[in-house]
């Protein structure tokens, strides 16, 4: 792990002498977030209750991977923000975008246990959904949620908006969700 890296200060933070947890929590928080054209960003989908899907997209244009996590029938959110730290894929996570539809999910704790923040969306077309707020991008809308400011909001879902109802990383693991794979025998 490279020093110059302070987004990453978790694995760091087991070594005796270091800041508590807490602290180092605290301080992921605190950091600015940057949205980059090719912004790696996790989209996970709890539309199938047999198992949680993930893809991790840069931008939205390039797929980097399928994440799949065995769901139970209520998935913990601490189990779901421990298994996020063990993919290969959190080295080089800056957000997390979740299409919960039965609010099953605390954000709040994953995003605590990450480091990342999360961007909740809620595709269906109810106006003044709790805690919903509408964002326009282009001529679409969106109910989202997130404790980002409003700007960096409007940009990451600009930057990860591409087609359809969804930005691309919630489209493609609800897609792979919803394929023949993942279906009952």
């Amino acid at each position: 792990m490279s020093k110059d890296r302070e987004s990453r200060p978790y694995q760091e933070l087991l070594r005796p002498g270091r800041r508590s947890v807490v602290q180092a929590q605290t301080t992921i928080m605190k950091r600015r977030l940057t949205v980059k054209k090719e912004i790696r960003t996790l989209g996970l989908d709890l539309c199938n209750p047999r198992c949680l899907v993930g893809a991790v997209v840069r931008g939205g244009t390039f797929l980097d991977g399928v994440v799949v996590f065995p769901s139970k029938s209520i998935p913990e959110s601490k189990s779901i923000g421990s298994a996020i730290l063990g993919t290969r894929f959190f080295p080089e996570l800056r957000l997390v975008m979740t299409h919960d539809p039965k609010g099953q999910l605390d954000t709040k704790v994953i995003e605590r246990l990450t480091g990342l923040p999360v961007i909740e969306i809620n595709s269906a077309g109810k106006r003044n959904s709790e805690g919903f707020k509408p964002y326009k991008v282009g001529r679409k809308w969106l109910q989202v949620t997130s404790l980002l400011p409003a700007g960096v909001l409007q940009e990451i879902l600009s930057t990860t908006w591409t087609t359809g109802i969804l930005p691309e990383p919630l489209r493609i693991a609800h897609l792979v969700a919803r394929s023949r794979f993942f279906q009952e025998k």
